[in-house]
């Protein structure tokens, strides 16, 4: 059901090989040269390992350790994780049911149940981070000692994909123990998972070492003695230590694409998450100039993507004005705002700007936020719009007072979802993203239909929900940015190569030594 658009396709490759290895705790220690070793680079570090805090873009810390309830695989197929079976019961989409696999155990000794999993899911709810908004008001009950029932607020298609470790906390389970003592989470590893974190080995901020479980539920899918995740700021500094030998996995970075392929290295990406700002102030209590529609399109016709989009992705610019690649997705709505600051500047002087004003934007270096907004920045001026850009180093101090009131308008990378997977994250007054909490009754209603769509109907709904969207100008997209990897020839490349719009990460239990 998370089809990609058929329309702007992109080619991709196929899933990882399989190159089985045998687990450490089956054989013993390997030998220095026998050993299997991987080690990632990723460019932040996470303030905490509690799933239920972590930020979607920094996922691998934890599904190293834990086990989704269901696992998306590299090639967005969905398989069994500790759920074996699930699926609405009833009419409405409003009730969810997941059967859970038999004799499980944490890597902390515990045991797999329906009642620890719904504590799992009430604690999440209740941490108040991102995964806490995605299922707002739904409740969560033991059925028999195999079976979990989400009681849905409203119906919501597609649910199953917050109980993929693209849902985060939601899906990762915590064992009891973890439970027991949420502070020790931050630190420490209670999952049911591969691999656990080796505390001994682990340097907060700088690498962190993951193991092998030996309770894992699945040994023949733990593949590496042990697994580093490195944290390298820098993207150069990232290419050199590929370069050496030093990692082995690294995130894909348009801006030294060309110097990993010159230095043989494996590359692979796609375009998958919308970049530009959110323009958070739709009421406009903090920037009253924001809270008209006539503004916001304005900031929409100043910004020339061609442009902004070459000087932030080169060859690998995708210019958009739309939030989804999905179902809904509509070609002609990309030039709806097309340059035109003449424009920009006869919507300003309607709304009583001519001579322009000025917003602050919170925004963050990560996935080259910063740069984003300085170029974003540098297309207003020209219209007499100042952007007063606060870079917030920290990913997680960003995200928190991003989504507090704090800002009238943020830096935003969406990945591209669903509209009615989207909403929940994006765009409805409950939303993450919406931290001023904007409402427009017609594209809640929109929504609220395409909740109970008959599948004839979806499309229809979905093109005039996201034509909604962008006639409100809640968001000033500026292209798709690319997702995507550099690898050594140590790695098999078919699950790095699987990655796609529907699946834009890689699965880090598909990743596989190579042959």
């Amino acid at each position: 059901m998370f089809s990609p658009r058929a329309r702007r396709a992109v080619a991709l490759g196929a899933s990882l090989a399989v190159a089985a290895v045998t687990l450490v705790a089956c054989t013993g220690a390997p030998s220095a040269s026998s050993a299997k070793e991987l080690t990632v680079a990723m460019q932040t570090n996470p303030s905490s390992l509690d799933p239920a805090l972590l930020d979607a873009g920094l996922t691998y810390y934890a599904d190293l350790a834990y086990s989704p309830l269901i696992i998306r695989g590299s090639d967005g197929t969905l398989r069994g994780g500790l759920a074996t079976d699930w699926g609405y019961v009833g009419e409405g989409n409003t009730t969810f049911q997941l059967t859970l696999r038999q004799g499980v155990e944490f890597s902390d000794g515990g045991k797999l149940t329906s009642q620890g999993v719904v504590d799992h899911l009430n604690y999440v709810q209740s941490a108040g981070a991102t995964p806490s908004t995605w299922l707002s008001g739904a409740t969560f009950a033991a059925i028999d000692d195999q079976t979990v029932q989400v009681s849905l607020a409203s119906p919501v298609p597609g649910v199953e994909f917050f109980f993929t470790q693209f849902g985060t906390g939601l899906a990762d389970v915590i064992s009891p123990d973890g439970l027991a003592d949420p502070s020790a989470l931050g630190t420490s590893t209670h999952g049911a998972g591969p691999y656990m974190l080796d505390e001994d080995a682990t340097v907060t901020g700088d690498h962190y070492v993951f193991t092998p479980n030996p309770n894992y539920w699945d040994p023949k899918n733990v593949h590496w003695d042990k697994v580093t995740i490195k944290v390298i700021a820098n993207q150069s500094s990232i290419l050199n230590s590929m370069k050496s030998g030093q990692v082995d996995i690294a995130p894909f970075d348009y801006t030294t694409a060309a110097d990993a392929k010159a230095a043989s290295l494996n590359v692979h990406s796609v375009p998958n998450v919308f970049t530009g700002l959110n323009l958070l102030d739709r009421a406009g209590s903090i920037v009253p100039a924001l809270g008209d529609v006539r503004v916001r399109q304005a900031i929409n016709f100043a910004i020339d993507r061609k442009a902004v989009g070459e000087a932030l992705y080169g060859e690998f610019a995708d210019p958009t004005t739309q939030t989804t690649q999905d179902v809904g997705f509509q070609e002609e709505l990309d030039d709806y705002y097309s340059y035109d600051p003449d424009k920009a500047r006869e919507l300003l002087a309607e709304a009583g700007y001519p001579d322009g004003f000025e917003f602050s934007v919170a925004s963050t270096p990560f996935f080259n936020g910063d740069t984003m907004v300085q170029a974003i920045a540098g297309q207003l001026a020209k219209v007499g719009i100042t952007v007063n850009m606060e870079s917030i180093a920290d990913t997680n101090e960003w995200a928190t007072r991003m989504s507090s009131g704090e800002f009238p308008a943020a830096s935003i990378g969406y990945g591209s979802l669903p509209l009615s997977v989207e909403g929940p994250g994006l765009f409805l007054p409950t939303a993450f993203f919406n931290g001023l909490h904007s409402e427009d009754a017609q594209l809640t209603e929109l929504y609220n239909q395409l909740l109970v769509a008959a599948p004839d109907d979806v499309q229809r709904v979905s093109e005039a929900l996201e034509k909604r969207l962008v006639e409100l100008a809640w968001f000033a997209p500026v292209g798709w940015a690319p997702l995507g990897y550099y690898w050594s020839d140590k790695v098999d490349s078919a699950a790095m190569n699987a990655t796609t719009g529907l699946s834009p990460s890689a699965a880090i239990i598909d990743i596989k030594p190579a042959d």
